[in-house]
């Protein structure tokens, strides 16, 4: 069971080099994948870069929606080798470690991103986490190469991207309520 905590910590810590890497090389740079850019670096970016454009208004959520286009399924099972890996050098519940701490990791980014740009009044909205991370992800979008991590900046503060220069404040918006 020991295996099992250790894997799964390791698998979320080494999600945020992961995330940085495929956000910086594959989502900003055309030389591998120039369709990820155009959707990512182009599109996604110009539409929440101006100021009152970071979180979606209401009229714009039929386009966006959680999950609607995600490579990240694909992404997780890449890792199967790698799980299969883990399997036979630290047995299952190792493996089960490793395998969960991947999945969660999307997830969360995939929840985390889409909340960040979704005008919805969640619950955790103003818990100072979710604060924390959706200023950092709204720098990035104003200096895309910086803050290239959404779920835990780990990436970002080691490998020197990490910023907290301060962008002009987003104006005030109202939230519908959670019914």
């Amino acid at each position: 069971m020991l295996g099992f905590f250790a894997w799964f910590t390791f698998s979320l810590l080494l999600a945020s080099f992961l995330e940085w890497f495929i956000h910086k090389y594959f989502m900003h740079t055309t030389l591998w994948l120039p369709v990820a850019v155009e959707r990512h670096a182009v599109k996604h970016h110009a539409e929440r870069r101006a100021p009152g454009k970071f979180i979606a208004a209401e009229d714009e959520l039929e386009e966006y929606h959680l999950f609607e286009t995600s490579a990240m399924p694909m992404v997780w099972m890449l890792h199967f080798p790698v799980f299969g890996l883990v399997y036979l050098g630290w047995g299952p519940w190792a493996s089960f470690g490793c395998a969960l701490g991947t999945a969660l990791y999307m997830v969360a980014y995939e929840m985390l991103h889409w909340s960040i740009h979704c005008p919805d009044k969640f619950w955790f909205r103003n818990s100072a986490w979710f604060r924390f991370l959706s200023e950092h992800h709204r720098r990035h979008h104003h200096r895309s190469r910086i803050n290239y991590n959404v779920v835990l900046p780990l990436a970002d503060l080691v490998l020197g991207t990490l910023s907290f220069e301060p962008v002009q404040p987003e104006p005030e918006r109202k939230f519908q309520e959670v019914s």
